[in-house]
């Protein structure tokens, strides 16, 4: 385990339960408020039952 993370442990070691869940939830909150989530970009699928003309030539095994 890293330095960093012994740290955290060691820190978190005498809280309560509850005070551990809310320290790693505002840890979360504040990361997510620095770094948004970027969505992927996806391919759509083609409707059901439609015809497609994409072929694969992957072998299953």
């Amino acid at each position: 385990m890293s330095d960093p993370l012994h740290r955290i442990a060691d820190a978190m070691a005498d809280i309560t339960e509850a005070d551990a869940v809310a320290a790693l939830t505002s840890l979360g909150l504040q990361k997510h408020r620095h770094q948004p989530v970027q969505k992927a970009l996806r391919t759509p699928l083609p409707p059901p039952g439609a015809s497609s003309d994409v072929s694969s030539d992957v072998e299953w095994v």
